[in-house]
């Protein structure tokens, strides 16, 4: 064997040693911004709740904010392990997602159907039914991805926490329709604005992937599949009447 052969294959290990390292890098950068993104959101509205400007929303509600809070740092901290290699911890605490996950689709059809039955009959009646066809897009795909996530755990783990941020992202468009300040954010006249946010969320690693794959990676290929239906849907379904009526019969309001 040559020299040159043998140097060649000592460094081979190390380059895809740093290859990984820089995905993990950029993977938990991303899982935490996702975390940024909630906080951001919700956190004007959590402290006017807690300093007594704004009455004080029912038990589910504060269940519905911890769980989904817990699901996303619950996230960053596995892509943090992943990043630092601890992937016995990341193992581990991986067994909390079968908790939080079910958790997280309780919690959100509990405060879905809690939200239709008190504004019925109220003046706050049509935005809640608008917002029931989003949170009924959150039922559906957020169980989709995450049992995906789930599936491909041990045998495709860029699959794996691809599907954990598309999970993620089926959750923090409400935190994303909060922030009033963005351009173009009309909310409640319309959700355009706040669709087109959430889509543009994955589009850093979209473009990473192409950079370093030469191809966008096939889970995000599903992703944009499932939920640009939804969105387009939601164009056609905010303030229609047939939905402000036949929307909260799904819920028995």
């Amino acid at each position: 064997m040559s020299i040159q052969a043998i140097v060649a294959g000592a460094h081979e290990p190390v380059t895809r040693v740093n290859d990984r390292t820089v995905d993990r890098y950029f993977y938990a950068g991303m899982a935490w911004f996702l975390v940024l993104v909630t906080v951001v959101g919700f956190a004007p509205r959590s402290l006017a709740v807690l300093d007594g400007t704004t009455p004080s929303p029912p038990l589910v509600v504060h269940m519905h904010a911890f769980v989904m809070l817990s699901w996303t740092v619950l996230m960053a901290l596995q892509a943090s392990l992943s990043l630092a290699n601890r992937m016995d911890l990341h193992r581990r605490l991986g067994m909390l997602s079968l908790v939080v996950g079910p958790a997280v689709l309780v919690v959100l059809t509990l405060v879905t159907v809690s939200r239709q039955l008190n504004a019925a009959g109220t003046p706050a009646a049509p935005l809640v039914n608008n917002i029931l066809f989003l949170q009924l897009r959150a039922i559906l795909l957020f169980p989709t991805f995450f049992i995906w996530a789930l599936a491909t755990r041990q045998r495709d783990p860029q699959m794996h926490k691809r599907m954990v941020l598309l999970a993620t992202l089926m959750l923090i468009d409400a935190a994303i329709a909060r922030m009033s300040w963005l351009p173009f954010n009309t909310f409640p006249l319309d959700y355009l604005a706040v669709h087109v946010y959430l889509l543009l969320l994955p589009v850093p690693a979209l473009v990473f992937d192409f950079i370093r794959l030469g191809h966008v990676h096939r889970a995000w290929l599903w992703g944009y599949g499932l939920t640009l239906p939804w969105v387009i849907a939601a164009e056609f379904i905010w303030n229609s009447p047939w939905w402000l009526a036949f929307g909260p019969t799904l819920v028995g309001a």
